[in-house]
């Protein structure tokens, strides 16, 4: 295990905290003020400098007052049905009518990612005078020319790349289109309508539209907003931060809603204590499982949209089922994908590119990023369907997937039928005689940005002082969080030695190690390895750690959570 201690940082800007420590845990992770520091909801960035912000305000605002009918489209992610949530439940709390707004999340197997001329002639068929849609759409311009064709306002909320022309939409709100001046381009799909529905509150409020009836407080629906910025995994800058702490703050004072409620209860997840870390594992899968295996209906959107306490208990029910069996698949297409990439040379080529027709496409993105964990290397994992192959991909530091696409389409042109992504995570669509076109491209590409193969490495705030051992630390910790993507959670190194270990449902292991002072601490180990499953008591480890507050039945304890541990 290669560990590298975070260097010194400057922290003469953090200058009025006490604690030396803290300045520099702040400091080495981009903290240039005291305001940033903390997650206040006064420091928000403003509306105003997203682009198109107005028009779509506009446009949403005259929908809202006009009764004209309204779809929210999103995706089948966590980011897009928790963003599709919030667009029907922040509606109706804006002035529509019950019947007013609808939604949508189309599934993985049938229809596939983002807004399609299809789904817009559907939406005519029903009435529908605007669409909006949510963590999609930057890309849909066959879609955007239909809408137009036959009158349905089309509103694009959207946070992924932006191609060299945008769809022909009545507005497109995208913190990364290049004329944007918002200071964030890290929201995530719902961060970014909760602007827009910001926005559209704020004209409303102008136009005199709340004298008769309720103001709705956006911040209620922050909840939805911090969901959906941990699942997709976006950067945690101090924007961000805020709208994730805000929006915990409100899940845990129970303003969560009947489906999170009964989710929360059903993984034993506290809502009083509910962390990015609690979502990230535990409700984040059960979320997205559903729409990686095929089946009917969508229970994880329905869970986000009922105030059924009883529906609610039985969705959080089905998404735990949908979710077991997810792992079912997982486990053999993983165990098929490492055979397959060792086949390849492991990697050797600086890419992988891997494909058979059997797998799910709603697991290719889990297996991409196993593979890549174990081989170090950019993997595309692809499947078969409907005539073509789709692939999800997971990528190592320094080289951006999205970018690479771009360049791909640019200078193949027709290999790719689809495509797009983050740095870190991307799809691709291609016809199945392309596909050893697509794998020595994909490697010639990775191998332009990465020079220099990436050695596992865990990044550390170094060895924590002997007076930092403490309940009191933790829970400042706590405080300076919330921790995520970008902003990780600190850190820590040391030796000890195993005093008791004990296996936790075969999966997880309990430990009592002692520190060279003496002191004893509880640790635990999630998800252990086969070889730290081997360590015993006596034995003289190595061990990186979070330092956490371990709460149970009204009572506090400090506890090591280990990332990591070998013996010495």
């Amino acid at each position: 295990m290669k560990i590298a201690r975070r260097a010194h940082a400057d922290d003469a800007a953090l200058k009025d905290i006490d604690d030396a420590l803290i300045r520099q845990i702040l400091a080495s992770r981009g903290i240039k003020s005291a305001q940033d520091a903390g997650c206040d909801l006064a420091g928000l960035a403003h509306y105003r400098t997203l682009p198109d912000i107005e028009k779509a305000a506009s446009a949403v605002a005259d929908a809202v007052s006009g009764g004209v009918k309204i779809l929210v489209f999103g995706d089948y992610d966590v980011d897009g049905m928790t963003g599709a949530a919030l667009g029907v439940r922040a509606l109706r709390a804006l002035g529509c009518a019950a019947d007013q707004v609808s939604c949508r999340v189309p599934s993985r197997y049938e229809g596939g990612y983002g807004l399609s001329p299809d789904e817009v002639a559907a939406a005519a068929a029903q009435g529908v005078g605007l669409i909006l849609t949510v963590d999609n759409g930057i890309s849909c311009h066959e879609a955007a020319e239909k809408a137009a064709g036959i009158g349905i306002k089309l509103v694009i909320t959207d946070h992924h790349e932006c191609g060299a022309q945008l769809p022909k939409a009545l507005a497109v709100v995208d913190p990364k289109r290049p004329d944007s001046a918002f200071p964030s381009r890290a929201l995530c799909g719902a961060g970014v309508l909760f602007y827009v529905l910001s926005a559209v509150r704020a004209c409303l409020d102008e136009r005199g539209f709340y004298h008769s009836r309720p103001r709705p407080v956006m911040a209620d629906f922050l909840g939805l907003v911090a969901l959906g910025t941990v699942g997709d995994v976006v950067p945690f800058d101090p924007n961000n931060r805020r709208l994730v702490a805000g929006g915990l703050s409100r899940l845990r004072q129970g303003r969560a809603g009947a489906g999170i409620r009964a989710l929360c209860a059903r993984t034993r997840c506290s809502l009083d204590t509910l962390d990015p870390h609690a979502i990230s594992f535990e409700l984040c899968p059960r979320l997205n499982a559903a729409g990686r295996i095929r089946i009917e209906g969508n229970p994880a959107l329905e869970l986000l949209l009922t105030d059924d306490p009883a529906k609610a208990e039985e969705l959080s029910q089905r998404l735990d089922l949908c979710n077991r069996r997810r792992g079912d698949f997982e486990k053999v297409f993983l165990k098929e994908a490492l055979e397959d990439a060792q086949s390849q040379g492991g990697g050797s080529g600086g890419a992988l590119t891997l494909y058979r027709p059997g797998w799910l496409c709603g697991i290719t993105g889990l297996i991409a990023g196993k593979v890549k964990d174990s081989c170090g290397v950019p993997c595309f994992v692809f499947s078969r369907q409907n005539g073509a192959l789709r692939g999800s991909a997971r990528s190592v530091l320094g080289v951006p997937l999205g970018e690479i696409l771009k360049r791909m389409g640019q200078e193949h042109p027709g290999l790719l039928l689809a495509g797009g992504g983050h740095a870190m995570a991307a799809g691709a669509t291609i016809a199945e005689e392309s596909l050893e076109e697509f794998r020595a491209a994909f490697a010639k590409y990775a191998a332009a940005f990465r020079q220099d193969p990436e050695e596992s490495v865990l990044e550390t705030d170094g060895e924590l002082p002997p007076d930092h051992f403490s309940l009191q630390f933790a829970r400042a910790l706590e405080d300076l969080g919330p921790w995520g993507e970008g902003f990780p959670e600190p850190l820590f190194d040391g030796n000890f030695e195993i005093s008791e270990v004990r296996p936790i449902q075969n999966r997880h292991l309990r430990f009592a190690l002692t520190g060279s002072d003496g002191r004893r601490v509880q640790a635990i180990r999630f998800r252990a390895q086969v070889r730290e499953k081997a360590l015993t008591p006596g034995v003289r480890v190595r061990a990186v750690y979070a330092l956490e507050v371990n709460r149970y039945q009204g009572t506090e304890r400090l506890q090591m959570r280990l990332e990591a541990i070998e013996p010495l």
